[in-house]
């Protein structure tokens, strides 16, 4: 049991790392895609334009959706079941490679 606490540990450290490492990505992409660029002086002037019609084809159609009220508890069983199928499925492989 003690071996399965560790494991659970190890990979809820794992998943935090991830999402922390997906969010600095995640802003250090959007931040160097907000940037301004510079151009070179002799880069040629580019000019585009774009006519729109009068009268647009498509009208809005308005959609529903249906939600399920979900609660906090529900949302932590949830990912507390995958962190320990997952922890499960490590501990499964770490125990066929011992055994070849």
């Amino acid at each position: 049991m003690v071996k399965m606490t560790k494991i659970k540990t190890m990979m809820t450290k794992v998943m935090l790392v991830a999402m922390t490492v997906t969010t600095l990505l995640a802003t250090s992409a959007g931040a160097s895609a907000a940037t301004k660029t510079t151009t070179s002086d002799n880069a040629p002037e580019i000019r585009t334009s774009i006519q729109l019609s009068d009268r647009p084809n498509a009208g809005i159609q308005p959609a529903k959706i249906h939600l399920q009220r979900v609660t906090t508890k529900k949302i932590s069983s949830q990912v507390q079941t995958a962190v320990n199928a997952s922890a499960l499925n490590l501990d499964n492989k770490h125990d066929d490679r011992q055994l070849k």
